[in-house]
C-alpha cells in the first residue's frame, strides 16, 4: 500500500513511496459462482388454475343459495295484446254551409183599429187563451208598450186571467194579465188573445 503523505517532509508527501500504477489500476472483480436454481416439481400454472377453480365453485354455491332463498316472482299479470284496426275507406263528403237563421222575438203586432169590448168578449175577469203567435209566443211586458221590459214569452194555448185594461198605446189595445201558475202580472196585446172556452 502506498503512503500518501508524510508530515516531516517539505512537500507533505514522499514521491518515492507512492506507487502510482498500483493505486490507479482498476479493481478486478472475482468471478462469481453460477447460481444453482432449484428444480420446481410443480409448474406455476397449476396453483393459478386451482385458485380459479375454487373461486368459480364459491360463486356457483353463492348464486344457488340466493336463488333458493329468494321469493318467487309472479309473472301471471296479463300481457298486452295489440290489434291493428285499419279503417275502411269512406266516401269523402264535402262540407256544406249551414244557413244562418237569426233569432226572432215574437212578432210585433200591426196596429189595428181599437175595438170596444162587447159582452161575452175579452174584458176584466175573463180568462183568455193565447193564439196566433206562430210558435213565438206573446210578449208579456211590464208596461203596455212595445218598448217596455219583456218579462217572458207566453206560449200559444196557455190560459191567463185578465185583471186590468184595456189601455190603448202605439195603436194597440193592451190588457193586463195574471199568470195563474205563479201570480206574475204583465201586459199583452189583444190581437193574440181569445176568450177561453
Amino acid at each position: 500500500m502506498s503512503v500518501q503523505k508524510t508530515p516531516d517532509r517539505r512537500g507533505g508527501f514522499d514521491d518515492q513511496k507512492i506507487h502510482w500504477e498500483e493505486d490507479l489500476k482498476p479493481f478486478k472483480r472475482l468471478p462469481r459462482e453460477p447460481r444453482q436454481r432449484p428444480d420446481q416439481p410443480v409448474p406455476a400454472v397449476v396453483p393459478m388454475l386451482i385458485s380459479f377453480a375454487l373461486v368459480g365453485v364459491a360463486c356457483f354455491l353463492a348464486t344457488s343459495f340466493i336463488n333458493q332463498n329468494r321469493p318467487a316472482l309472479n309473472f301471471s299479470a296479463p300481457t298486452a295484446t295489440f290489434q291493428i284496426i285499419i279503417p275502411a275507406p269512406t266516401e269523402e263528403i264535402p262540407p256544406t254551409a249551414t244557413p244562418y237563421i237569426a233569432p226572432t222575438e215574437a212578432p210585433t203586432p200591426q196596429p189595428t183599429e181599437v175595438a170596444v169590448s162587447q159582452p161575452g168578449t175579452i174584458d176584466v175577469g175573463v180568462r183568455v187563451i193565447i193564439v196566433g203567435t206562430g210558435g213565438n209566443g206573446l210578449n208579456f211586458r211590464r208596461e203596455p208598450s212595445t218598448s217596455a221590459e219583456r218579462i217572458r214569452s207566453l206560449p200559444d194555448g196557455t190560459i191567463y186571467e185578465i185583471v186590468g185594461g184595456p189601455q190603448e198605446n202605439q195603436g194597440f189595445v193592451w190588457w193586463q194579465l195574471r199568470d195563474p201558475s205563479d201570480g206574475t202580472i204583465g201586459w199583452g196585446v189583444q190581437n193574440y188573445m181569445q176568450p177561453a172556452p
